[in-house]
């Protein structure tokens, strides 16, 4: 009787395949200590204060509307959710913005799979400012309004996530308003990002917009929580051409700009990757370059104790004008 010989190759592949599994752990702790490094080496802000161009009282009371007892929380399909979207149609409507929804400034649709599906009434709110150069591509800045809402009798308010966003996203239309971009930029203000970023995807499935059409997103989520004066941007690293003007940013702003939580676990282990994390997600999938501005997740993320009162008002402005400066070296470049 002849017994079953294992190939020296097959032996050598067992061997490697152990070493690598016992190793596995250590290389994924040291790839993500050299992603902190290289976070951590890029350059401090040398600018002490921003400078002060928004309006920061109009945009605290929009963001204290926003998460206030009325809107419960803005969940998709609830009472608050279709209030918010009322109001928001009223105030691009009080700054001036040029309707850009199917029905004026709203754009309804209905969510087929997951648990969004059972919800009724969604929509984004879309208006746009016209650039000065009709022939360049558009600037479109998103922001989602909607939040988790009314959940087993407590309200998610949603402050920071992401009544902070929205309320930036209107300040910058006022800001616009008053001094015209050379890009077109549309203003959209998304629904359904907390379950599946319908929202923003339905921006291309009904064809609003067309990936060519694009320059670049700037997405807004989560701006006012101060995590050591830090703001996450990502998206360079698949798009690298944006990490010319994003060096140039922090050049000008006192907050510290780290550019990274954009790169997949074999170059940095465990370390956070932001890519389909919100609404840029779905101008990824299509090649069009984004920025996500964000703060990384904190105890107030998701819970119902995210309420204004949580927010930094100080870090939340300076982050603020971060993003406009972000908007108008774009617009210029």
């Amino acid at each position: 009787m002849k017994l079953f010989r294992i190939p020296l190759w097959l032996w050598l592949l067992f061997v490697v395949a152990g070493l690598g599994y016992a190793f596995h752990p250590y290389l994924l702790e040291q790839l993500n200590h050299m992603e902190q490094k290289r976070l951590l080496a890029q350059p401090q802000p040398v600018v002490a204060q921003m400078p002060q161009r928004l309006d920061f009282v109009q945009q605290m009371a929009d963001l204290s509307y926003l998460a206030s007892n009325e809107l419960s929380g803005r969940g998709t399909g609830q009472a608050g959710g279709a209030k918010t979207q009322q109001w928001l149609e009223a105030e691009f409507t009080q700054i001036g913005l040029v309707a850009a929804g199917t029905e004026g400034y709203l754009q309804s649709y209905q969510p087929t799979t997951g648990k969004a599906q059972l919800m009724k009434g969604a929509a984004n709110v879309l208006g746009r400012i016209e650039g000065s150069d009709p022939s360049l591509p558009l600037l479109v800045l998103t922001a989602h309004y909607d939040h988790l809402g009314l959940h087993q009798g407590k309200i998610y308010f949603g402050a920071d996530d992401n009544a902070s966003g929205v309320a930036a996203l209107l300040a910058m239309a006022r800001y616009f308003k008053q001094h015209p971009p050379r890009h077109t930029l549309l203003f959209a203000a998304l629904d359904n990002e907390e379950t599946g970023m319908w929202g923003a995807r339905m921006l291309f499935e009904q064809e609003l917009l067309k990936p060519e059409q694009i320059k670049l997103n700037i997405n807004m989520d989560m701006l006012s929580h101060d995590t050591n004066k830090q703001l996450i941007a990502v998206g360079s690293y698949h798009y690298p051409q944006l990490e010319k003007p994003l060096q140039q940013l922090q050049q000008q702003s006192s907050v510290r700009l780290l550019l990274g939580y954009d790169r997949p676990a074999w170059r940095v282990g465990t370390h956070q990757d932001w890519t389909f994390s919100s609404d840029h997600r779905e101008f990824h999938k299509r090649a069009v370059p984004f920025v996500y501005f964000g703060v990384p997740d904190h105890a107030d993320y998701h819970q119902p104790t995210d309420t204004v009162e949580n927010i930094d008002q100080e870090f939340y402005r300076e982050v603020s004008e971060t993003v406009l400066d972000a908007v108008l070296l774009f617009d210029a470049g």
